[in-house]
């Protein structure tokens, strides 16, 4: 045999080899998720049959161990047996006012024990909780207490001092009952009209018994019942209350049992409950399996990790970018003296990802990828950086999952010649699809029966099929890695939370000098998600000038959320509009806030003075080196 011909033979076994090794590699990690999600619905399902509510299992585990430290909040410890108490006086005060099964609970409070033990409380007696944001200011705060019809609304206050003011200043729109809860003081709450109090409900509790409630007390309650409306700026206008249903409960409280979460773990709560991700997730399967969390009630930088340390943290919950935040902190001594094992979220960036991984120290990173309203879910098992889990051909066909190409006008599933959609290859991108079935149902949204069916596509790939959309877009490697890229339709993630882009429009266009407004989210380096940016189109006869300028800043100041503030502002003669005179996004978008390429007036949030400054070449570069932050 010659040498070239040796050296051929070689690498042809060579390369034989490594294919067989990846395709070997390929086929395992299809099996292993196979097996975790087999153990995830066979617990979901045994659940389910024993005909169970969640809140029956909280009681399980109550009566398991009553003295289990449930609750960590500041330096005081709560039990389960204590938190129980809590809530069966919750549940009778409401009895006592006249709520009861299938009736509304709207909470707007920011995150303390009191928070968790009104959740449970409600189900103890069949009824039903909104949790809303309470980050939100006038129409938006409005709109989404009134969209799920309570019957009462309980406001708390916590870090946030004007919450009470604020939602009481909506009392005149509200025809409902409104109750405060001030443990602190029990004071009642702040006045909409001179002479009328709101009811102190943590008065109300501290009178009466925390004993167990009568058997049968949410008798008849079925696990296809509405437990809980949790709200997402789905695809158009306002914030609309997603449906959480008693049975998807159960199947949250299970997320984690199949990568070891366990009621020896610790868990470290930082994102506000009235996130899916911390009330669905983090909470429900805490109390599960009867484990701790430690509350806070916001993420905070420089006690993040002696926290940790201090509580004997195992685990937590984080969004993207709270990581990034950690990894660009300078080194503190606890950052490796922590027992935390494994980290579950999701929106974290591949680089962001190896740092954090490296520097502190833990073994396990559990990107996910899950909606509120869509039972559309994927695990990253095997600590790929960046990905959110596996859909190879077979896992698509097990999980009823597919991405379809997207129509980069109009945003939505790509149709071809026989108005079918098309599938994705691996190293192009596509919206995902889940597929409706008898055993896969889409609970949607309450109110217009409207705002669910658009959520639903037809005749996908085949006549008759019925497909819910996600509206985000990934993107698979050659390897079947599933990675999250981008949110389409009328929304877009910013410092961890959706904003609806309509809500900021609909604050911008009060000003009276703005004829409509157009808003979209752009990239900025170094940050997670995407940022706002306002395309407003002004009225005949005016132009920029100061005083718009300021008045506008003061819009977004007193009706607009911080993380929904938009950081850019462009000023059109004319709106982008398609042909059907609809709002154009997409080349606005490309155009972003780049200096060297729109000619028309832009300006850019100065965070330091909480005002909108013109963009210039000098303040561009800055805001892409990180020297200016948004």
């Amino acid at each position: 045999m010659s040498f070239a011909m040796f050296v051929t033979v070689v690498v042809i076994c060579l390369a034989s080899f490594g294919i067989s090794r990846r395709l070997f590699q390929r086929v395992c990690r299809d099996v292993y998720t196979i097996y975790v999600s087999a153990r995830f619905i066979r617990m979901v399902r045994n659940a389910c049959t024993r005909g169970k509510l969640f809140i029956d299992v909280f009681e399980d585990v109550v009566a398991q161990n009553p003295q289990k430290t449930f609750i960590v909040f500041h330096n005081e410890t709560y039990s389960y047996g204590h938190v129980d108490a809590q809530a069966n006086r919750v549940a009778r005060v409401l009895e006592s006012v006249g709520f009861g099964r299938d009736d509304t609970l709207a909470l707007v409070m920011s995150n303390e024990p009191a928070f968790i033990w009104i959740y449970l409380g409600v189900f103890k007696i069949g009824g039903r909780i909104a949790v809303v944001n309470h980050h939100l200011m006038g129409e938006a705060l409005r709109s989404s207490i009134v969209s799920c019809a309570p019957k009462l609304v309980l406001v708390g206050d916590g870090i946030d001092e004007d919450l009470p003011a604020r939602v009481a200043a909506l009392k005149p729109a509200l025809d409902m009952a409104l109750y405060s809860y001030n443990p602190a003081s029990d004071l009642a709450c702040s006045r909409s009209e001179p002479g009328e109090d709101y009811p102190c409900f943590s008065s109300m509790m501290a009178n009466t018994p925390g004993d167990p409630l009568p058997p049968g007390t949410r008798a008849g309650v079925k696990l296809s019942d509405s437990a809980a409306f949790i709200f997402t700026s789905g695809t158009t206008g306002l914030p609309k209350p997603a449906i959480i249903t008693h049975r998807k409960m159960l199947q949250c409280g299970h997320n984690y049992r199949p990568v070891g979460f366990s009621s020896n773990e610790i868990m470290y709560l930082t994102l506000p409950l009235y996130h899916a991700s911390a009330l669905n997730l983090a909470l429900l399967n805490v109390i599960s399996v009867g484990a701790t969390v430690v509350l806070r009630e916001k993420f905070s930088v420089s006690q993040f990790w002696q926290d940790c340390v201090r509580h004997n943290v195992t685990c937590f919950q984080y969004i993207g970018e709270m990581l990034r935040y950690l990894v660009n902190t300078a080194p503190v001594p606890e950052e490796t003296q922590h027992k935390v094992w494994a980290v579950v979220g999701n929106g974290l960036r591949a680089d962001i990802w190896v740092k954090f991984k490296t520097r502190f120290q833990v073994k396990h990173i559990y990107e996910f990828y899950g909606s509120t309203e869509v039972p559309a879910t994927a695990i990253n098992l095997f600590n790929v950086p960046g990905s959110v889990g596996r859909l190879s051909p077979l896992l698509s066909r097990l999980m009823n999952l597919i991405l379809v190409k997207v129509d980069q006008v109009t945003g939505e599933p790509h149709r071809n010649s026989d108005g079918r959609c098309e599938l994705t290859t691996p190293g192009s991108y596509g919206v995902m699809l889940l597929k409706l079935t008898d055993k896969v149902q889409f609970d949607g949204y309450l109110g217009p029966a409207a705002d669910t069916r658009k959520r639903i596509v037809q005749d996908v790939l085949e006549a008759g099929d019925f497909y819910v959309n996600t509206n985000d877009v990934f993107s698979l490697d050659a390897d079947y890695n599933l990675f999250f890229k981008d949110r389409i339709g009328d929304s877009y993630r910013w410092k961890g939370e959706n904003v609806s882009t309509a809500e900021v429009s609909n604050v911008m266009n009060t000003a009276s000098f703005v004829q409509d407004t157009n808003v979209f989210g752009v990239k900025v380096p170094g940050y997670e998600g995407k940022t706002g940016m306002a395309a407003i189109n002004l009225k005949e006869n005016h132009e920029v000038d100061s005083e718009k300028i300021e008045e506008l800043s003061n819009l977004c100041r007193s009706k607009l959320p911080g993380y929904a503030r938009p950081r850019f502002l462009r000023f059109q003669r004319q709106m982008s509009l398609t042909s059907t005179f609809k709002q154009l996004k997409t080349d606005l978008a490309k155009e972003g806030y780049d200096t060297q390429v729109v000619r028309d007036p832009l300006y850019y949030l100065d965070r330091s003075k909480d005002e909108f400054k013109p963009l210039d070449e000098v303040a561009h570069k800055k805001i892409i080196l990180g020297e200016i932050a948004l």
